[in-house]
């Protein structure tokens, strides 16, 4: 309750719904899409069954008494933390291990499991420089980005090591901070890449004119701080003032692009009705060198031992010109600062919310889930495709174990790139992260299904049901899938392999009487439905209730199939009642029926000597009710109990509404108690006085 309190304010409706759901219905909780049987055909063919944490069901439930809800959405990742934990314990060791393969093998390893522990790319980075293998440090770094592009410490690691070798060309690493900038340059903690990036551009700066090349200007440094001002980061407040702080050591025209200058001078020379030669000269400026350890030049404020001074070239504007001019660039540049403060707003719930950014195998609290879909369906709300994209990427580091999240993505990516490669590259990641998730393997499949891959949709589907056998739901998807398959491509003896697998379903599931009912309802319907086979149904469904008597749906099936079937008259009709009728289910089912074939009778019979001999038969089933049970059915009441004494009518009284306000329940709500026949004033009373308990809706 104190978690619900805190977060009602963010979530006031649907948390609502939610949180009656999440106490009211904890008995109910179980997906049925996660079910799975114990028969022989669902068992691993070594005879072991595979360790499953607790968000996988072992035995089938019958479909009528499982309900999915809010609170089962966010299933427990299926991981084991105590693994987790001994493969910290054993890296700790590797550490200070000298068998430099030995560690490689056991880093692989642990990477290969968990690819979003940035922490241990970093330490296996590390350990391979403290080795000596700078090289494989560099290779490590890289397959660490690959696998968290998203990581800043990453990124800034790889920076930091290419930047120690001397050897290394700028503009190569100019490219590498391009590329980490258009990579990672959106995550909202990606400040300090920014201002590495505008460090290394100023460094370029420097050494360029300390070297006198002419080709001396900061232009990419104004191109990344015009980026960074109007990019949503944690730090995005202070940026604006560090831009002023440049652009107060510099002239404007080294900083702004020819056109945006061009536009500025002019404005000025209006302004203050001179031409542009009257407001720039030429000035000569000297500075101390100094070279640094990668061999680019820097400017020192003293001399001291390997410095040397310089003299440059350079344009200066009049004072009062370049006055006006910075103060007209900062006015561009605030617009650009107030409208990404107003981004950064609408973000900042969101973001205050998130309390574990990085990955670990403890499962993540339900309200940091909830405010991860909510902010997902915020950004994808915005139509920014660049920014929903780096936000799953972010979200998919702590919520890596979660397939909801995973599934996701993938429909989101392939609705909106259209890019078969990048949805597979999504669920590749995911299999990485949830191997043992059907609802993945089953999303992936109806993926390729969608394009009308058949065969690969088929690949996935028995890949996972030969590693983890047992899930219902997966058996049927690959059957359905097989079926569409060989519709599609009108192969004949489709439906007759469908039986074949329905039938060796059935057979190796008869030790378990709720999973054998429900295959055999499934075939059933396949009968009647796809082969138009009624009789051929109705005989599959009178075998399994020779094993599972007291299945109601098996009946009401068995009933279902005569009622809507063309070919079956109204005698076949009859005896499928009767079959409910002579069971051992419970006289209040029994009644049920006994009901509805008292409807058909009435409405759709042509014997009126079987309607009223099923009458009788009703009122007989009645009389065996007690009087404390009341079910959802209609019936005629005794004509016995009909008053025929006039009866003084009480006074009546005006109804007054009170409103009383109860809590919602998942339990079906109680019945009307039958009330006594009324009294009929000056009139003669009818023979047989009809009492409406509840209409009936069929649901058998």
């Amino acid at each position: 309750m104190i978690i619900l309190t805190k977060y009602l304010c963010f979530f006031p409706n649907d948390f609502l719904c939610f949180a009656w759901v999440l106490l009211s219905t904890k008995k109910y909780q179980y997906n049925f899409s996660r079910s799975r049987s114990n028969s022989s055909r669902h068992r691993r063919p070594d005879g072991h069954q595979r360790g499953r944490s607790s968000r996988h069901g072992s035995d089938y439930v019958d479909s009528s008494l499982s309900r999915s809800s809010v609170a089962s959405h966010f299933a427990t990742p299926p991981i084991d933390v105590g693994d987790f934990e001994n493969w910290v314990n054993i890296l700790a060791k590797v550490d200070q291990s000298e068998d430099v393969e030995y560690a490689r093998e056991k880093y692989k390893s642990f990477l290969q499991r968990y690819p979003n522990c940035y922490g241990f790319w970093q330490k296996y980075a590390e350990y391979e420089k403290k080795m000596g293998n700078i090289g494989e440090a560099k290779k490590v770094w890289e397959q660490g980005i690959l696998s968290i592009p998203l990581s800043i410490d990453l990124w800034l690691g790889y920076l930091s090591d290419v930047k120690s070798i001397k050897t290394f060309p700028p503009e190569s690493l100019r490219e590498v901070y391009d590329k980490a900038i258009d990579i990672a340059g959106e995550e909202y903690q990606s400040d300090r890449l920014w201002l590495e990036a505008i460090g290394f551009e100023r460094a370029i700066y420097i050494d360029q004119l300390c070297k006198q090349t002419g080709k001396a200007d900061c232009r990419r440094i104004g191109v990344l701080f015009d980026r960074l001002l109007s990019t949503p980061t944690l730090h995005a407040q202070s940026h604006l003032e560090r831009y002023v702080q440049y652009l107060n050591t510099v002239e404007p025209h080294l900083l702004l692009s020819d056109r945006e200058y061009d536009d500025i001078l002019r404005m000025t020379c209006k302004a203050l009705g001179k031409s542009a030669d009257e407001l720039m000269h030429q000035v000569q400026l000297s500075y101390i060198c100094q070279p640094t350890e990668n061999g680019m030049l820097n400017i020192v404020a003293e001399p001291g031992e390997g410095t040397y001074p310089i003299t440059v070239n350079s344009t200066q504007h009049d004072p009062t010109a370049l006055q006006f001019m910075r103060t007209e660039i900062i006015a561009r540049r605030n617009e650009i600062f107030l409208k990404n403060m107003e981004e950064c707003k609408l973000r900042s719930a969101f973001e205050l919310n998130i309390k574990r950014p990085y990955f670990h195998v403890k499962p993540l609290d339900y309200p940091q889930l909830v405010n991860w879909m909510a902010y997902l369906d915020f950004e994808i709300g915005q139509n920014n495709e660049k920014r929903v994209s780096v936000l799953f990427d972010r979200c998919l580091i702590p919520c890596a174990l979660y397939e909801e999240f995973w599934i996701k993505y993938a429909r989101w990516s392939w609705k909106i790139t259209k890019s078969r490669t990048k949805t597979r590259d999504i669920y590749k990641k995911a299999k990485t992260h949830c191997p043992t998730s059907m609802n993945l393997a089953l999303s992936e499949a109806g993926f390729e299904e969608s394009m009308d891959n058949f065969d690969a949709a088929l690949r996935i589907l028995d890949s996972f049901r030969q590693e983890y056998p047992g899930y219902v739901l997966l058996e049927l998807r690959y059957l359905g899938t097989l079926r569409r398959k060989w519709d599609n491509e009108k192969h004949p003896p489709a439906t007759d392999y469908v039986v074949n697998q329905y039938e060796s379903l059935i057979k190796d599931s008869q030790s378990s009487p709720n999973l054998h009912s429900f295959y055999s309802l499934k075939l059933a319907r396949y009968q009647s439905k796809a082969k138009s086979n009624p009789s051929l149904a109705q005989k599959v469904l009178k075998k399994a209730m020779t094993i599972d008597p007291f299945n109601l749906q098996l009946y009401s099936q068995y009933v279902d199939v005569a009622y809507s079937s063309d070919s079956m008259t109204e005698t076949d009709v009859i005896r499928a009642f009767d079959v409910a009728l002579e069971s051992n289910l419970r006289l209040e089912d029994r009644i049920r029926f006994s009901q509805r074939k008292l409807d058909y009778l009435e409405e759709l019979g042509s014997n009126i000597h079987a309607i009223e001999d099923h009458r009788d038969y009703h009122y007989h089933l009645l009389g065996q009710l007690p009087d404390s049970v009341t079910i959802r059915t209609r019936f005629v009441n005794d004509p016995s109990r009909a008053t025929l004494v006039q009866q003084a009518m009480p006074p009546q009284q005006a109804m007054v509404y009170t409103p009383q306000m109860q809590p919602p329940t998942m339990n079906m709500m109680p019945m009307m108690q039958m009330q006594p026949p009324m009294a009929f004033v000056n009139q003669a009373p009818p023979a047989v006085q009809l009492t409406l308990i509840e209409p009936t809706t069929s649901t058998m």
